[in-house]
């Protein structure tokens, strides 16, 4: 057993005697890999910025690493694999994750703007806070939702 499952399970363990184990299936290991994953992205968008490149290009390049980081994490220890092959997973979970990253992004610009004083990490912060509820509903429900058996044999059978 690895070292992240082992994680997992305590963690797992902890949360059934506390009353967030009415929280939507998943919800915890979402949030949990969303902030290994704003770790990245706010990571990634400091030393993008400190290297030169201009906020919205920074900010740009970090959602994108941190959307690939997370689409690992999600499939493997959050919803499991959906069936499908992994490049249609991975272009559901990109579909998905540029329509909540616009709310992210668009955010994040709205906020800076708006604030100009504050530090582009916190307007990153608040921008995925107010992208995060979308982002799980999606990849919950669309990209890790199961293949349908048919769906599945059909597409064995047409190879």
């Amino acid at each position: 057993m690895s070292l992240l499952s082992t994680l997992v399970r305590r963690a797992e363990a902890l949360v059934a005697a506390t009353p967030l184990r009415c929280l939507p299936h998943g919800l915890l290991r979402f949030l949990g890999v969303g902030v290994g994953g704003l770790l990245i992205d706010i990571s990634v968008l400091m030393l993008l910025e400190g290297a030169g490149l201009h906020k919205a290009w920074a900010r740009a390049a970090s959602i994108g690493v941190a959307t690939l980081f997370t689409w690992s994490l999600n499939r493997l220890i959050t919803f499991g694999e959906s069936g499908r092959e992994k490049h249609h997973e991975l272009g559901r979970y990109i579909l998905v994750a540029a329509l909540a990253q616009s709310v992210n992004y668009l955010s994040f610009l709205g906020i800076s703007d708006l604030f100009p004083a504050m530090p582009h990490a916190i307007a990153a912060f608040l921008g995925a806070v107010l992208a995060t509820g979308f982002s799980y509903t999606g990849q919950r429900f669309f990209t890790f939702a199961p293949e349908s058996q048919v769906r599945r044999a059909n597409r064995r059978a047409a190879s």
